[in-house]
């Protein structure tokens, strides 16, 4: 490994690494914020992107998901 990687992984939750991630559709999705509403974390679930609000912390709990009002997640 280079020291670069180690830093990042010294540093970076291991979530920010898994390889399930939950995303949305974002032609299904409303913008209601149900998903957030229902997330112990606070992960906005409606950005798909690496470095959205919160998403290293996703716990993969699935609420977003089962809340979801257009499946969406």
């Amino acid at each position: 490994m280079t020291p670069r990687m180690v830093n990042d992984m010294e540093t970076k939750p291991m979530s920010y690494f898994s390889l399930l991630r939950i995303t949305c559709d974002e032609k299904k999705c409303i913008s209601c914020g149900k998903c957030r509403q229902v997330c112990p974390m606070d992960v906005d679930m409606t950005d798909n992107f690496r470095k959205r609000a919160n998403g290293t912390e996703c716990i993969l709990c699935l609420e977003c998901v089962k809340n979801c009002p257009k499946k969406a997640l």
